[in-house]
């Protein structure tokens, strides 16, 4: 005797499935991201090719025994940037990296390895990190503070506290613009990868009972 499968069955089954993904998705962690600067702050230094700006850092660690905050937040789509030093701070890394304005300079440490340098900027409460990926070859240049009213809520623009460079050597050159997306989590592909094997069960219990 064939068994029916009634249609009202199947719309349940599949509606479960959807809502299994869906609340997986919903649940999955929220990730930080980069997002481009806009065209009044992009250019607040000279020699660099992008800006981009943090939606939730506020501090760029470069502790030895944690990822650095920068490849978390995947600035220009990389994840494998090297902490350099501190423009005015260590040797080698010329200008001053506080105030409103100033100078930088990275000739004297900079290798033919680098595929990619970048000046990461840090302001205090109100503000997040800003990201200047600099045009290859470009050793020096100027730059103003981009903590200001066209980026962040401030009535004035306020100082930077210090300015990080970071390089990557070799792999990927990365983007100059747009923001980046996270991978999704495991987590989030499992569960859809159940959602979808408990639909194709659906369909094929179904072809056995058309059969």
């Amino acid at each position: 005797m064939k068994r029916t499968f009634s249609t009202s069955s199947a719309t349940a089954f599949a509606a479960v499935g959807s809502a299994i993904a869906a609340s997986i998705v919903a649940t999955a962690p929220v990730h930080a991201a980069t997002f481009s600067c806009p065209s009044g702050t992009a250019d607040n230094v000279s020699g660099s090719s992008g800006c981009q700006y943090s939606n939730t850092a506020t501090q760029d660690s470069v502790t030895p025994s944690k990822p650095l905050t920068v490849n978390e937040e995947g600035f220009f789509g990389l994840t494998n940037w090297n902490f350099g030093g501190k423009i005015g701070e260590n040797a080698g890394y010329g200008g001053n990296g506080s105030g409103q304005q100033g100078l930088w300079n990275i000739a004297q440490v900079f290798q033919p390895t680098w595929q990619n340098a970048m000046l990461v900027f840090k302001s205090g409460t109100g503000t997040s990190l800003v990201g200047y990926q600099l045009e290859k070859g470009v050793t020096s240049g100027t730059w103003t503070s981009p903590f200001e009213k066209l980026l962040f809520d401030v009535r004035n623009t306020k100082d930077v506290s210090h300015i990080s460079v970071y390089f990557t050597e070799g792999g990927s050159t990365g983007s100059t613009g747009g923001s980046s997306a996270a991978a999704p989590e495991p987590s989030t592909m499992a569960g859809l990868a159940l959602a979808g094997a408990g639909l194709a069960a659906y369909r094929r219990r179904r072809a056995a009972v058309k059969a």
